[in-house]
């Protein structure tokens, strides 16, 4: 892949390109957007650009592109994922730290920060005439990380650049953020994101569920799209999910708990076999946060409909089974249990029992809810 086959982020890379072309680049950069929309992709394909050794340059209108040739030997051994002068800095690299071996990291640690950033910026470039690091969840940094990077960031050497993706700007402190130049992402269109997935051998009905569950982030879409159960897909799942919902009744409310918390376990085992570099912890959340957004389109469906706004369904495959969640509840009703929802994904994030989580978000839908403290 090179910087030319970005998808949808030519605002993006547009910056970045005029910045090198007048040798005007930051040596800190803050890539801010939703997850999954090409922030880490760029990243890669632009660090690839600044080491590799016979850059192309290609004429166009806006100016002068520039892209990794791919044939170098830079490009070669960056394709290869061990470009010595590429350093990819994420929470789960506490396991190589001297003191973390062992532990599941939620955050990322200082020591990351120390001893894969900090003690090795100042090592010269061994292939290239650049060093790029990549620090992944850069949100996750917390005030002590953050707070030992500042220096780094504000006096990096001439020959090193670094980059942070970053989904929460609210969490970057000041302080981070002025010594950065923000770079700002916004979300894929839906077409676009129909059209990988068709492409990847999606069928179109699925391909335009995935495109308007994703919320414009073509890397959710690919991932839900692409992930492989062992006995059924993302696709089926959500498809049944959406018919219990339609259907069900405050007496079913611990079956479909359970059900809920099988499906949960069938998506995030097949989660850690592709992604066995990713915590436990975090693939957990990332299910059952999918699973609740999946209930939470569903109301916004039935909502929709109340309103006439029925042309941007996410459900759009399942028109009768949204009309029969609608027909329970007035707009008003919808609306505060959708609010009620997104209550319910926090506590995902604050780790509160899955179980838990899933009963009380079904019986809040029931109207006999009641929101506990956790």
């Amino acid at each position: 892949m090179s910087l030319k086959e970005i998808f949808c982020q030519d605002k993006a890379i547009g910056i970045l390109q005029r910045a090198y072309a007048a040798d005007k680049l930051a040596h800190a950069y803050l890539f801010v957007g939703p997850d999954g929309v090409g922030k880490f992709k760029t990243a890669q394909e632009w660090a690839k650009m600044l080491l590799c050794n016979d850059k192309i340059e290609q004429q166009r209108p806006e100016g002068v592109f520039y892209d990794s040739c791919g044939n170098c030997r830079s490009c070669e051994v960056f394709e290869g994922g061990a470009h010595p002068d590429f350093n990819h800095i994420y929470k789960e690299l506490v396991e190589f730290t001297k003191t973390g071996k062992g532990k599941t990291p939620l955050d990322l640690p200082i020591d990351v920060i120390r001893e894969f950033i900090i003690d090795k910026v100042a090592g010269r470039p061994q292939m290239s005439s650049a060093t790029v690091y990549v620090v992944r969840e850069a949100e996750r940094l917390n005030q002590s990380s953050q707070n030992a990077l500042l220096k780094v960031l504000e006096e990096p050497p001439k020959y090193c650049f670094i980059i942070m993706i970053c989904s929460r700007l609210e969490n970057m402190l000041p302080t981070t953020q002025s010594r950065c130049q923000i770079i700002r992402f916004g979300p894929v269109d839906a077409e676009k994101i129909v059209e990988q997935l068709t492409r990847s051998g999606v069928a179109a009905g699925e391909a335009k569920y995935w495109a308007a569950f994703s919320d414009g982030s073509l890397g959710t879409a690919l991932a839900w799209a692409g992930l492989e159960l062992k006995d059924k897909s993302c696709y089926q799942i959500k498809t049944e999910l959406v018919s219990r919902f339609a259907d069900y009744e405050l007496p079913d409310a611990l079956d479909f708990a359970e059900w809920l918390g099988q499906s949960a376990k069938k998506i995030s085992d097949a989660w850690t076999e592709k992604q066995s570099n990713v915590s436990k912890k975090d693939i957990n959340r990332r299910t059952q946060t999918g699973l609740i957004r999946m209930i939470i389109a569903a109301l916004d469906d039935a909502m929709k409909m109340h309103l006439g706004n029925d042309a941007a369904f996410v459900n759009s495959d399942q028109v009768s089974k949204i009309e029969k969640v609608g027909k329970k509840f007035d707009a008003e009703d919808l609306a505060e249990k959708i609010g009620k929802a997104y209550e319910n994904m926090q506590w995902v994030q604050r780790s509160v029992n899955e179980r838990l989580v899933f009963e009380e978000l079904l019986l809040n839908y029931a109207g006999c809810g009641k929101i506990i403290s956790s």
